[in-house]
């Protein structure tokens, strides 16, 4: 894999900016017609955010076949690094206490498949650095979103006249979620052939007490349509039995998609064992649970970053791995009072390291999703980093380099404005093959679409 660095603009972008700037001041109507008409599309094709509307911009971040090779390459690369975390996990008491708030669930966790790469489906968050690197921020290796729908969005914007890229030659096909957007549950059916010799028959989309439904219909309709028996059920409404792990019907369940939060589950496993017989067929391989266990929770937490760019850790990856890791892993450490290295592999005490550069970090609670509490050091008040400083070093969090995002000109329609806003570029990774990329942007420093971002096609020229 090159680890040359790559321009993060195309002059196809370049032209697609000056012509936004100029219809922003001079032809606005124009482009809000036919931004109107992309969401109408796209809301007519059943596409949403959780009841929303699916907030794809008309304005598309295109890059060049070299750019989407190299962050391509780098994604797949990643996945494999993440392999040899989840076995490190199992075996290394220093890296099972970056995790704290998964102890309950490590018998479960520990019990790896077979299969490698371990996560099947991911969405690898990522920035360009100021070093020309691309730089993953977070990993989403428990059930990201996206999967389906955003392969639809970018073939819906296609077909589009559009007065931004008129006259260049703009292509999502390159992009296999976007080429087929069943290539997702081909991922599903292929893993199980791959760990039984088999065809699947049934199939479950389990979440936890009714969260995280968005884009279950388009996997269900997909699973279905691949001649299966599928159904949405809750992860404590499972049996295990003789024959295997059973639904509410008694009907046997070969194939299970994991869309829950595993916070959840660490809450009830607390007072209850309602859901053991769930966790056990999944430790146990009795069913092929898709992410499993082990990238539910501690692949997806934001300290697996730590884990990659520590150097307690380095021993565990060969030279090529640290090569890659330095160069497109941000540095990580999970807070904790004592010594460890700064970016520059200086010795610190991190506390206080934390509290002198706060202009260049970012604070996270290690487990959460959709960016909560999330605090970028150059937008916080001195007071307020204080303060999650002291909770930091009581609850899991992880500090991270702040990697300024780029910046592009962009519609957001929740607002009806043209403004620039802060973008990244993401790697859906299927089977550890890139499937397709996305581009989020937004006016708020933590980007989400949660948190009023937007969508933006990614397109190739």
């Amino acid at each position: 894999m090159t680890i040359a660095t790559v321009p993060a603009t195309s002059e196809a972008d370049a032209r697609i900016e000056r012509r936004l700037r100029k219809l922003a001041t001079s032809g606005s109507a124009s482009i809000w017609e036919a931004q109107d008409e992309l969401s109408s599309e796209i809301a007519k094709a059943g596409l949403h955010f959780e009841g929303r509307a699916y907030p794809v911009c008309l304005r598309p971040l295109a890059i060049n076949g070299g750019l989407a090779n190299h962050v391509g390459a780098t994604a797949e690369a990643v996945i494999k690094l993440l392999d040899v975390a989840a076995e490190l996990y199992c075996c290394n008491e220093d890296v099972q206490e970056l995790f704290p708030a998964y102890k309950p669930l490590r018998h479960w966790i520990t019990s790896l498949p077979k299969h490698r790469p371990i996560v099947r489906i991911c969405r690898l968050d990522g920035l360009f650095g100021s070093d020309g690197y691309y730089k993953i921020i977070e990993t989403n290796a428990e059930s990201p979103g996206g999967v389906v729908q955003n392969g639809l969005a970018a073939k819906i914007w296609s077909r589009f006249p559009n007065p931004l890229t008129h006259g260049l030659s703009l292509d999502v096909s390159k992009q296999p979620f976007a080429e087929d957007p069943n290539c997702f549950v081909r991922e599903l059916v292929s893993t199980y052939y791959a760990a039984t010799g088999r065809e699947p028959r049934t199939a479950a989309v389990v979440n936890f007490r009714g969260r995280y439904t968005n884009e279950v219909d388009w996997i269900l309709n997909g699973l279905r349509d691949s001649g299966l028996k599928a159904a949405l059920l809750d992860a404590s409404a499972m049996k295990r039995t003789p024959r295997g792990l059973v639904g509410p019907d008694g009907e046997l369940i070969e194939l299970v998609y994991n869309k829950l939060d595993p916070r959840d589950i660490v809450e009830v496993r607390e007072c209850s064992d309602r859901l053991d017989d769930y966790l056990d067929a999944c430790a146990a391989h009795e069913v092929v649970s898709i992410n499993p266990w082990v990238s539910q929770c501690v692949l997806s937490d934001k300290a697996i970053l730590a884990v990659l760019s520590d150097d307690l850790f380095s021993s565990n990856f060969n030279a090529e791995q640290i090569d890659l890791i330095a160069r497109h892993v941000p540095w990580t450490r999970f807070v904790r009072p004592g010594v460890t290295t700064d970016p520059e592999r200086r010795r610190i005490e991190l506390i206080g390291y934390i509290r002198d550069n706060k202009a260049n970090l970012v604070l996270k609670p290690s487990n959460a999703t959709r960016g909560e509490h999330v605090l970028v050091g150059g937008f916080t008040s001195s007071e307020v980093w204080e303060e999650h400083i002291h909770r930091a070093a009581r609850n899991p969090y992880v500090v991270q380099e702040y990697v300024r995002p780029g910046e592009v000109t962009a519609l957001h329609p929740p607002s009806r404005s043209i403004k620039k806003m802060a973008y990244g570029i993401d790697c859906y990774v299927f089977g550890g093959r890139l499937a397709g990329f996305q581009s989020r942007a937004s006016f708020d420093p933590v980007m989400n679409v949660g948190r009023s971002g937007v969508l933006l096609p990614v397109a190739i020229d």
